[in-house]
């Protein structure tokens, strides 16, 4: 073969690695050279030492997120076939072994149950409750009879003075130590204190003081006091409106609604804060199926006591989506949902990490649609 032949041939098998070239030296001879691509010979141990570490690191860290996504069944599983009495630390009042929980023929005690969830709330938390006294002993007082209340403060395993703080109201009747009927208890209603062995979450605190409770009407209320206590009212008002089949519970919401035409809020929000909740909620209609439900965070809930007790022995979410959940459930067992917007101002000193609350948040809602989806979680029984 002719030179020129000879070097399509070599320029042909070389086609893999890189180009191939001549040029003439000062003598005349004529020499080729192959062009290699890609980086100096020197550099490709580091390349490949990179590449290896990569490879060992790719197998925990798929086995760290798959643990991660699985955080919320798991923690569901440590509580199946409890007794709640098992997940008690500490009352502020003598209960008898196995009396916690009311059984569900007994007869409501009081009218209203007030639910009330706190986590180092120590400093939030006081003021709240003297609000929510103040105004539920008023109405009790004014009612002669017809309206009574207790109050539920569920400490969800606190490391700060929390329990002592929402305790410390059955002792300010040191003021009518005259009356020795006073002692350790409020002038209208009832106080009760639940602590926590561990911190579970918001929707097992909740959980807790519904269970518990012993009121016609149980009212979910956060801690921070963000919703004024007097839109109770306008909640109750709801529920006697909304018919009575199918089953109804009422929705504080931060939101302006189509009736009434103004909303009734005052919600100082921080722009981000605003612009993460606003898609929040798109994604959880994306992912629940659409729902009508405009704000399912708000803390300022009412529910029939039968109701309410149903929806949470149904509850798997222990953290912050648990109010997810609770919309799905409605769903489900075909429960109305009525929303009323009510006052509600931003609280500073929110236990919410935006960025990681936010992550948490989504992979309860994605777990829930897959697990109720393939009817691994479904209504209690």
């Amino acid at each position: 073969l002719s030179p020129h032949w000879q070097c399509t041939d070599i320029c042909s098998s070389m086609a893999d690695f890189g180009s191939f070239g001549g040029s003439y030296y000062p003598d005349g001879s004529y020499g080729s050279h192959l062009y290699r691509w890609g980086p100096p010979p020197e550099e490709e141990g580091v390349l490949s030492l990179i590449w290896s570490l990569l490879s060992w690191l790719a197998v925990p860290a798929v086995l760290l997120l798959l643990a991660w996504l699985a955080l919320p069944f798991l923690d569901w599983r440590t509580t199946l076939g409890r007794p709640l009495e098992a997940s008690i630390a500490r009352t502020s009042f003598q209960v008898a072994p196995g009396g916690l929980v009311p059984p569900a023929w007994q007869a409501p005690e009081v009218t209203l149950s007030v639910v009330i969830p706190a986590y180092n709330e120590e400093r939030r938390l006081p003021q709240m409750l003297s609000e929510t006294l103040a105004y539920l002993e008023s109405r009790a007082a004014a009612s002669l009879g017809r309206f009574s209340f207790e109050i539920i403060v569920v400490d969800d395993g606190s490391t700060d003075g929390t329990f002592s703080a929402a305790s410390y109201p059955l002792q300010r009747t040191s003021v009518d130590a005259a009356d020795p009927r006073r002692s350790g208890q409020l002038r209208q209603g009832d106080l009760r204190v639940l602590r926590l062995s561990q911190n579970r979450g918001k929707g097992f605190a909740v959980r807790a003081g519904v269970l518990t409770a012993r009121g016609q009407w149980i009212l979910m209320v956060d801690a921070d006091g963000a919703t004024n206590i007097r839109d109770l009212e306008r909640l109750e008002a709801a529920a006697r409106a909304a018919p009575q089949r199918p089953p109804s519970i009422v929705f504080g919401s931060r939101y302006g609604l189509n009736a009434p035409p103004r909303p009734v809020k005052s919600a100082n929000r921080s722009p981000h804060r605003a612009a993460l909740t606003w898609l929040f909620q798109t994604i959880v209609g994306s992912l629940m199926g659409g729902t009508a439900v405009k704000d399912t965070q708000c803390g300022f809930k009412l529910f029939p006591a039968m109701v309410g007790k149903h929806l949470f022995a149904s509850l798997h979410i222990y953290r912050w989506a648990f109010d997810v959940e609770l919309v799905l459930l409605c769903k489900i067992l075909g429960v109305n949902i009525v929303e009323v917007p009510v006052t509600w101002v931003e609280m500073p000193g929110s236990k919410l990490n935006l960025l990681s609350g936010a992550a948490s948040m989504l992979r309860d809602i994605l777990l829930v649609r897959i697990l109720y989806a393939f009817s691994l979680w479904g209504p209690a029984l």
